[in-house]
């Protein structure tokens, strides 16, 4: 701590600043090209456009069937939300307001499935995927999206819930309300910047999913928008970069608009969770 306090506050900025350019760059890169035509974007790539034309986001749109794949991307984002909050908000309150030898033996378990990566169990999901009835299938996308990201959830509602007093439990007993009742009238309210920086960053993640998607799906009809805008390079390859482009564009608009709206509340759960915890 006290290094950290003799660094000068100007290399702490340079460095914040270059770490934030590591992020913020790769999202402008397509904006210069995706007002291009072809003819530009191979004689200038890194130029300016002339024009603003939006001819390649209405071209992007027809050729891989962007409407379908936002249609796919919400069903599978709203299905990974549904399956992972409200689980991982019961089993966070249980394991903070219910404690014993069991909970915690039950607690560990839950935790051990964080540490396990995807790419480990990605043959096993799909062999048990297939045995289900649920490979080639949207809920057989977001079920899995939902099994890895209830244990994080599930800490962290489990640090926010025990950071809550003891005396709310108490006092909503004392008024005759039961297990249920005490946690969605009075505990889970409580934790409504938890609950929405969960939701936002589970929305976020399901959206912009492509390993899972490309080894859970095979129907094109099915394809989520990042295997579509995949797809598009694939069919038509980096000679049109700009159509490329917009693709790219319009399939991380939702998460960009969505996180400009929602970036107070993040602020909120993760201060709300960091104090608490």
């Amino acid at each position: 701590m006290n290094l950290l306090k003799k660094v000068p506050e100007v290399v702490v900025t340079i460095v914040l600043i270059a770490l934030a350019l590591t992020v913020v760059l790769p999202m402008l890169i397509p904006m210069f090209f995706v007002f291009k035509t072809r003819l530009e974007f191979a004689y200038d790539p890194w130029g300016w456009p002339t024009t603003i034309r939006w001819d390649n986001f209405i071209g992007a749109w027809n050729a891989i069937r962007i409407d379908q794949g936002l249609i796919n991307t919400l069903y599978v984002s709203l299905g990974a939300i549904l399956c992972t909050v409200p689980p991982a908000a019961m089993a966070g309150y249980i394991f903070a307001r219910y404690r014993s030898r069991v909970t915690e033996i039950i607690f560990y378990l839950v935790l051990a499935g964080y540490f396990v990566p995807a790419l480990m169990v990605l043959i096993p999901l799909y062999r048990l995927s297939a045995r289900m009835g649920l490979a080639n299938t949207l809920p057989g996308l977001f079920l899995p999206m939902a099994a890895f990201g209830i244990p994080f959830w599930t800490i962290i509602y489990r640090s926010f819930f025990r950071g809550l007093p003891e005396e709310l439990a108490e006092a909503a007993r004392i008024d005759g309300a039961g297990h249920l009742d005490t946690f969605f009238r009075v505990m889970l309210p409580l934790a409504k910047p938890a609950t929405f920086l969960a939701g936002l960053l589970v929305f976020i993640g399901a959206w912009s999913d492509y390993l899972l998607s490309l080894i859970m799906l095979s129907d094109q009809r099915l394809f989520t928008m990042q295997l579509r805008v995949a797809q598009f390079l694939n069919n038509y390859g980096v000679s049109n970069m700009p159509r490329y482009a917009a693709g790219v564009v319009i399939s991380a608009l939702p998460t960009i608009i969505l996180y400009i709206l929602g970036h107070r509340w993040i602020l909120k759960g993760t201060l709300a969770g960091a104090l608490k915890g």
